[in-house]
């Protein structure tokens, strides 16, 4: 588009006390780098510092004032009346315009410059600007109906008006406080047909202070007058949401004026106005559908009365499962959904998955199936913005993430069909067990109620130190509607069909599935098997290739993925499941094994002996002669498949899909209805003390453990053997403190010893030079009763001298791991931990000398513990001659060093300019002067050192992969977009590969 074919873009900034965010959209709208603009500023009197900043970006305004005004309606006419543009805007100060919105509007303008406004999409932004969604999911559609029937689906900043047909209209109605923009919109379409572009143009920041946030009944009320005047009905669809909305509001805020049934009572009528939204033409959410989209019937519950409701709107995620990569849980979820579904008609389930197909197929007329983001963070944002307006009263979670949607999680449903990863670490890389464990203790510490498949999956979820809720239920498998069919000997795959008998074991190539012991113990099989006996597998092929180049001469075949007729080919026809796994949740293979009276050869551990009972033949899974003698058994005994099949049969009957269905369904109910308050915890402390020769500190510290106003606190101090007054001033606390002084190995040693003797949940050592502050322990434990996942808090703390004077502040800062590996932003007095995270990494390495508690931390995070970091000030760090962070410099960035390549694979470019620093101006008698003459002198070795890392990173493929992988998740914290592209890289990548095997 040439320059002088670009339309006259006028914008208004109507404002009152925003200069806190006047800037970001000024320079927005610079940002445009529009040659054919202007921007006028309309202050309403601001008493803030809105002056300054209009006055210091008065050179690119086309004029401002600043006076009193009758609201944002009046400002924003005062401006418009000075607007000489082809397309006119307002923007409000607390809004901002995303980069090329001008060029999109331009590009509609030329497409039709007729049309009355264009609007497009946009995102919803925090106080602080970041992103929090998109604005709509869908792609933007004008309906006039829509809008008059009271659903104002158009986002105001995304919106630009045709100067000409907003001069016909006459400008805003200032008598108007909130709808005065949906108002417009509606006479402006009434004058000539809105343009919708398809993009993202603006950003609405949502904050408690907006017109939008603050209106409440007052608001409800005006947006049902402005559809009365449009409409003619005194109350319409999109009325009654918006009175809803603040009804419901305003009740959650009157719990004891108001029952629970009065709740319920206005969730049924929101439930019922979703059908009278849809019959006139729009989604959930209020977004306009295409006219060629069936609008889907949803089966309504018939009212039951305002005391009770006995219907649920229940929401699915199914973000975590990809059918044909997740293994058994998919039919598992999708068998358990097909049930609910039919067995409570008059429940509403909206179901969330990625773009594309489900990875389950669940019919009915109360099922709704919602396609969202592919990435995580999109989804799990876009699935929270549903929860807001849907007023789900449960939700299934179908596996445990990292990232979560903002619903309670007490109202959550987890399914977790084992927790494998706590019995079985080696089987994951470091960076996948990681983020596992921390999926898996948000689920455990915080879900509402966890359900998993069987009696050994349930008991070692209970058993779980991450575990808090108390309700973990049963809902089993049972086979899939699928799997039922006979088998026709036809579907049988030519590969196998070409052996006379063959062995059958239909798993992914993960490690728990044994498969390198399975095809060990066929080798030692194979010379008593009968001619032609072969061992067919099925399942994702990754990495079959690399498993069978040390068994090439046996005769073993890999189909991949194979259509359900012809796995009961498989089944049919093989002599026996062999299931030889090291772990199972549950065994849906074995089964499939006993619907086709297959005889099952299986291990005798976790939940198969469970599953499979007395219709199986189990070994121990790592007994490959076992293992082997089984086979040989199986192809020998021809009786073998008819003794176990009557056993099979009544095994398999044991297993349907209507009893985990009411459980599923049951536990929904109760956490629909649990508004328990959370439980009281107040669990034992435990703080240790080491100390050797600080006589002169040992005092204060003590008593600032003695004065915490907590009551479960216990206490003990390790002496190693001071020499000073030390142990006459621990004598002198008589029975108020627990003590031991003996020889120790040193700090780490001492505080070992001291954890090992005492029993708390909580754990933190203080040195005997530091402080707690008053309330700090009692603070920590608050920390960790509002966030039951955390398995480390920290906080704040100053530095002090020898006389107790505080010096400064110690930096610390919010976790992540790439910060804590760039520096140790925690401050070791003002730290406190879970007994169970110690329990897993082990004690403090006593061979270091300085970083012992860094270390701990590293092992903390990179093993999967939860950290969180509280702006509370909870302690007091000395500084003193004697302090061995100030007289142990060149060994403590040695053990940094080593520390940080063991647990994070690299070492921060941060530590190595502070290595660097302290070589040239701090080891040797000359360093000040080259610091006066080279300050910078460092920066140059210390840059080249750290780039010498990355020869080592690429001579080790793991630490290389793990890097990469924290790598992505600190870009992911930092930007949606990059990371996207990188996850979208990666998949292609993966997929690339896959097929080009």
């Amino acid at each position: 588009m040439s320059t002088n074919n670009l339309p006259k873009i006028s914008i208004v900034t109507p404002s009152l006390n925003q200069g806190r965010f006047l800037q970001d959209c000024i320079d927005s709208i610079r940002a445009q780098k529009w040659p054919n603009l202007e921007h006028f500023i309309i202050d309403g009197g601001s008493t803030d510092d809105t002056i300054e900043v209009i006055r210091r970006n008065a050179g690119g305004l086309a004029g401002y004032v600043s006076e009193p005004d009758k609201g944002a309606a009046d400002a924003i006419n005062k401006g418009l009346a000075h607007c000489t543009g082809d397309i006119v805007a307002w923007l409000n100060a607390d809004d901002f315009y995303l980069p090329g919105a001008f060029e999109q509007i331009a590009a509609a303008y030329h497409n039709d410059p007729t049309a009355s406004f264009w609007f497009g999409n946009g995102v919803r932004v925090d106080e602080s600007g970041a992103e929090k969604s998109a604005f709509s999911d869908v792609t933007p559609i004008y309906s006039h109906h829509a809008l008059v029937e009271g659903l104002d689906y158009i986002l105001q900043p995304s919106t630009f008006m045709n100067h000409q047909v907003l001069k016909a209209a006459g400008g805003l109605n200032a008598s108007l406080r909130w709808g005065f923009d949906w108002d417009l919109w509606i006479r402006l379409a009434k004058l000539a047909a809105p343009y919708a572009v398809d993009g993202k143009l603006a950003a609405t920041r949502e904050w408690g202070e907006t017109l939008t946030a603050n209106g409440g009944f007052r608001r409800a009320e005006e947006l049902r007058r402005v559809a009365e005047s449009h409409s003619g009905s005194p109350m319409t669809p999109g009325a009654l949401c918006y009175w809803i909305d603040n009804m419901t509001s305003f009740l959650r805020t009157q719990s004891n004026a108001f029952s629970p049934a009065t709740e319920h009572a206005l969730q049924h009528l929101w439930y019922l106005v979703q059908k009278d939204m849809q019959n006139i033409g729009v989604d959930a959410a209020g977004n306009p559908r295409p006219l060629s989209q069936p609008l889907k019937k949803v089966r309504l519950p018939v009212f039951q009365g305002i005391a009770s409701r006995d219907y649920l709107i229940i929401a699915v995620d199914l973000h975590p499962i990809v059918a044909g990569i997740s293994g058994g849980i998919v039919p598992w979820i999708e068998g358990v959904l097909r049930e609910l579904v039919r067995l409570y008609p008059d429940d509403r389930i909206v179901i969330f998955h990625r773009p594309g197909r489900p990875p389950i197929q669940v019919d009915g007329p109360n099922v709704e199936f919602v396609p969202l983001d592919e990435h995580p963070t999109a989804f799990y944002a876009e699935l929270t913005r549903h929860c807001e307006g849907a007023r789900f009263d449960a939700m299934i979670r179908s596996y445990p993430t990292e990232e979560h949607p903002d619903f309670p999680f007490a109202k959550q449903v987890i399914v977790i069909p084992d927790i494998q990863h706590e019995y079985f670490p080696e089987f994951f890389s470091k960076g996948v067990l990681a983020a596992r464990r921390r999926a898996f203790a948000q689920a455990l510490s915080r879900g509402g109620a966890i359900a998993t498949m069987t009696e050994h999956s349930r008991r070692t979820v209970v058993e779980s130190p991450w575990t808090s809720t108390d309700d973990v239920f049963l809902m089993p498998a049972a086979l899939p509607e699928e799997l039922k069919d006979a088998a026709d000997p036809s579907d049988l795959p030519a590969q196998a069909a070409a052996f006379a008998g063959f062995f059958f074991m239909p798993a992914n190539l993960w490690a728990h599935k044994n498969h390198r012991r399975l095809l060990e113990a066929f080798r030692l099989a194979l010379p008593n098997l009968p001619p032609n006996t072969g061992l067919v597998l099925t399942g994702n092929p990754d990495g079959f290739g690399e498993l069978v180049k040390d068994f090439a001469d046996l005769p073993i075949v890999h189909l991949g993925f194979v259509p359900h007729k012809q796995i009961s080919a498989l089944f049919s026809r093989a002599t026996a499941l062999v299931y030889f796994s090291l772990f199972e949740g549950f065994g849906m293979p074995v089964l499939e094994a006993f619907q086709h009276g297959t005889p099952v050869l299986c291990s005798n551990t976790t939940a198969l002996p469970e599953v499979g009972g007395d219709a199986v033949l189990s070994c121990d899974p790592t007994d490959v002669s076992a293992m082997a003698a089984l086979m040989v058994r199986a192809a020998a005994d021809p009786t073998l498949r008819s003794s176990l099949a009557d056993k099979a049969a009544a095994r398999l009957a044991a297993y349907d899909w209507a009893s985990p269905a009411r459980e599923l369904r049951a536990a929904l109910g109760r956490l629909a209805r649990n508004d328990a308050e959370p439980r009281k915890w107040e669990p034992l402390v435990s703080i240790v003390m080491p100390t050797r020769n600080h006589g002169r500190f040992i005092r204060a510290s003590i008593d600032s453990v003695l004065s915490q106003d907590y009551p479960n606190i216990e206490f003990l101090v390790m002496d190693g053997a001071s020499t000073d007054d030390t142990v006459d001033i621990l004598k002198s606390y008589g029975d108020r403190i627990r003590w031991i002084s003996e020889p120790d190995k040193g700090q780490a040693d001492a505080i070992n010893k001291g954890i090992a003797r005492l029993h708390g949940d909580i754990v933190s050592y203080l040195n005997s030079d530091d402080i707690l502050l008053p309330g700090a322990v009692a603070a920590a434990v608050g920390c960790f009763r509002e966030h039951p996942e955390c398995d480390m808090i920290y906080g704040n703390a100053d530095y002090i001298d020898v006389n107790g004077k505080i010096i400064g502040s110690y930096a610390t800062a919010d976790y992540s791991l790439e910060r804590l590996m760039s520096d140790c932003c925690v401050c070791q007095p003002a730290a406190f931990w879970r007994r169970r995270i110690a329990d897993r990494i082990g004690p403090f390495d006593a061979s270091l000398q300085t970083a012992m508690d860094y270390d701990y931390w590293l092992r903390i995070a990179t093993s999967g513990g939860i950290i969180r970091h509280t702006s509370l000030k909870l302690a007091q760090s000395r500084l003193h001659e004697d302090a061995k962070t100030l007289a142990m410099r060149g060994i403590i960035y040695k053990e940094i060093f080593d520390i940080c390549s063991r647990h994070g694979g690299y070492v921060s470019l941060n530590y190595f300019f502070g290595l660097w620093s302290y070589r040239f101006y701090e080891s040797w008698r000359g360093g000040e002067r080259l610091r006066a003459f080279a300050p910078h002198l460092y920066r140059l070795p210390a840059v080249l050192h750290f780039s010498s890392q990355a020869l080592t990173l690429a001579s080790n493929p793991v630490t290389l992969r793990y890097v990469a992988r924290s790598l992505y998740e600190a870009i992911g914290r930092r930007s949606l977009f990059l990371s996207r592209v990188i996850r979208k890289a990666v998949i292609t990548a993966s997929a690339a590969r896959r097929q080009s095997r």
